[in-house]
């Protein structure tokens, strides 16, 4: 049986008019706004664009005009560390989220390269890992899982798991954690249910983490949402 590498995925949350609070990204994210700009800024920075590049675990509100926009994650890219925090982008990139409805892999993998800074094919071992907190973010596996999956020493496991996907190996749980119940929430899942099949301890716990990473409520951000599609990506 051939070997098929593991890939991170990248996320698409098609989202209405409205404001999101103070909140960190835990991924790489470009906002699309689909008639209007969208605002990005925090206490220091301001920024009024089409289409935004926002760097992760920078603090930050978003106004989402008219007409909504397309809120895009790309787990895994490394932005080059000249990258501004708040970045506009060209018009090139409206064609994004139009390569989600096509299913077009390739021209996704395009706009990541277009963004990603790393070099070299990313350690399938590490990849392994991710793929399990995508698949079953339950699991809830611990440092010394990693480590052992690693053949590392617990020290050196996280430091080389967050070289390789741009973040620490606790984020990542609660990033594939949150995605999961956003997904089983907008597929009819009861909210508080989504949460606890996705790894948190009860409702109240989800909404914090969601507060904290979306800058919303889980039940004000599902009514904001019109659409969520998630991609694997093309592992180099």
């Amino acid at each position: 049986m051939p070997f098929t590498p593991h890939s991170f995925h990248n996320h698409l949350f098609a989202f209405d008019e409205g404001s999101l609070g103070m909140h960190e990204n835990l991924m790489p994210c470009v906002i699309v706004g689909k008639q209007r700009p969208v605002i990005v800024s925090n206490d220091t920075q301001h920024i009024e664009a089409e289409i935004v590049c926002i760097t992760p675990g920078l603090a930050h509100r978003v106004a989402v005009r008219r007409g909504g926009a397309d809120i895009i994650y790309l787990d895994g890219v490394d932005l080059a560390q000249s990258v501004a925090p708040f970045c506009p982008l060209s018009s090139d990139w409206r064609a994004l989220p139009a390569a989600f409805e096509q299913h077009d892999h390739q021209s996704v993998s395009e706009f990541r390269a277009m963004l990603d800074a790393s070099s070299g094919p990313h350690d399938q071992s590490v990849m392994q890992i991710v793929s399990r907190l995508y698949d079953d973010p339950f699991t809830r596996l611990s440092q010394m899982d990693l480590a052992q999956a690693l053949n590392l020493e617990r020290s050196q496991a996280l430091r080389h798991f967050k070289a390789t996907t741009g973040q620490t190996f606790r984020k990542f749980k609660i990033w594939a954690g949150i995605v999961a119940a956003t997904r089983m929430a907008m597929g009819g899942t009861q909210i508080g249910h989504a949460g606890v099949e996705a790894g948190f301890s009860d409702a109240a716990h989800l909404t914090r983490t969601a507060s904290s990473v979306f800058g919303t409520t889980p039940t004000k951000g599902l009514s904001g949402l019109n659409g969520m599609k998630t991609m694997i990506g093309t592992a180099p």
